[in-house]
């Protein structure tokens, strides 16, 4: 009996362990898109001067990443419902890969935005598919921490993608980040084809069936969280993508120095997204992150406008700490409104609506400098977004 007790003990403290290992995973195959994606900011610039492209049309080069995700969300995550996400994340970052080097040794700028739509593939299956693993290892009482520390991985992303960007384009060229970028990739493809696998909270292991999934995509308030997780996305990535060349236009602030203030917001985020997720854990109330955060986004992205030097960099920080208010509660929220083995589909939607946020952000941001030649009604033009965010979060019910 003593034999068995400890046997037991045993096998749920190396569950227990490699949850964390699946976590770090799932983490890495995000980042090793969000990278490829976030390197485009900080060289804007040198593709207009290069290819002769401007304002709505430059913001393509961001935008075309998140349309395969717009077509392709609600079929992957049938798909990784059916078939799992082991081997489909090894596929997908191998499509990042390819759209990193053919964006790298692009002679047009149709063949670079080419390279990053075989990017925007891999990335609609890593988006939906990543965040999976974590419901499957991680109980409810958890999520809030553990959806907290995976959705740092955009704001990581951006942190190192930023700089990367910009000392490598000054130095080397625009073209060296998307070799890197391709080498991240293919690391983290080996990494994940041969330490992932399914977790003990998955649930029923028979196949899902069709009335399931279609039941899950009746889920109103899944529907509602991937609508302010879409006009959420569209302001803050507006303003991510924009701010370097706004700093760099109306601040006054060579290119290495509006990277780096514009990641700011990132360095700011990314310790605190994980503190938020714990804090709705302890508290075991959601939606307050999710509606004070916008409201925060909002006020900031005015003081931005207005303020310069140390005002400047204190207001990025505060933008930066309500946009780490949002991501990991919308997960939270997701997952616990459907069971482990159909959180695929839940996330699909969310990714499919973040997606379009994302698609429109960015070609927006650019519409709205090239009309208004202002930070001011640029920043406050983004800014309704995040008011339209916080209106969508009050109609959703939840705690």
């Amino acid at each position: 009996m003593a034999l068995a007790e400890n046997t037991e003990s045993h096998g749920l403290t190396r569950v227990s362990s490699y949850k964390w290992v699946m976590l770090l995973a799932s983490f890495l195959g995000f980042v090793a898109f969000a990278f490829g994606f976030q390197l485009g900011p900080p060289i804007l610039i040198n593709l207009e001067n290069e290819f002769g492209v401007h304002g709505a049309q430059t913001g393509l080069f961001m935008s075309l990443v998140m349309i395969p995700g717009i077509i392709l969300a609600l079929p992957a995550g049938f798909i990784i419902n059916k078939y799992g996400f082991r081997w489909l994340s090894f596929l997908s970052l191998v499509a990042v890969v390819v759209g990193n080097l053919l964006t790298a040794t692009a002679t047009s700028f149709a063949i670079a935005l080419a390279g990053r739509f075989i990017l925007g593939v891999g990335g609609a299956f890593l988006v939906v598919g990543t965040p999976v693993f974590i419901p499957q290892w991680f109980e409810h009482k958890e999520l809030g921490k553990a959806m907290g520390v995976f959705s740092t991985n955009m704001p990581f992303a951006i942190i190192v993608a930023f700089p990367t960007a910009a000392a490598l384009s000054q130095t080397y060229g625009w073209r060296s980040p998307f070799y890197v970028a391709a080498l991240l990739a293919f690391v983290c493809a080996l990494f994940l084809v041969f330490l992932t696998k399914e977790g003990p909270l998955k649930g029923d292991p028979k196949p899902i069936r069709m009335d399931e999934v279609k039941h899950a995509l009746k889920n109103v308030e899944v529907w509602k969280l991937g609508v302010a997780w879409m006009l959420f996305n569209t302001a803050t990535i507006a303003f991510v993508t924009w701010a370097p060349t706004l700093f760099q236009q109306f601040k006054g602030l060579d290119s290495f120095n509006a990277s780096l203030i514009a990641t700011v917001v990132m360095y700011s985020a990314v310790g605190l997204v994980p503190v938020f997720g714990w804090a709705s854990d302890r508290l075991g109330r959601r939606k307050p992150f999710i509606i004070i955060g916008p409201i925060v986004v909002t006020l900031t992205l005015f003081l931005i406008a207005f303020s310069s030097g140390i005002p400047l960099i204190a207001s990025v920080v505060g933008l930066g700490v309500s946009t780490a208010m949002v991501p990991p509660l919308i997960m939270v929220i997701v997952a616990q409104n459907l069971p482990p083995r159909l959180s695929g589909t839940g996330f699909s939607i969310v990714t499919l609506c973040q997606n379009i946020g994302i698609t429109v952000s960015a070609p927006l941001g650019g519409f709205l400098l090239q009309s208004t030649h202002s930070i001011v009604y640029t920043l406050g033009g983004i800014s309704l977004f995040a008011v339209a965010s916080m209106a969508t979060a009050l109609a959703i019910k939840t705690r």
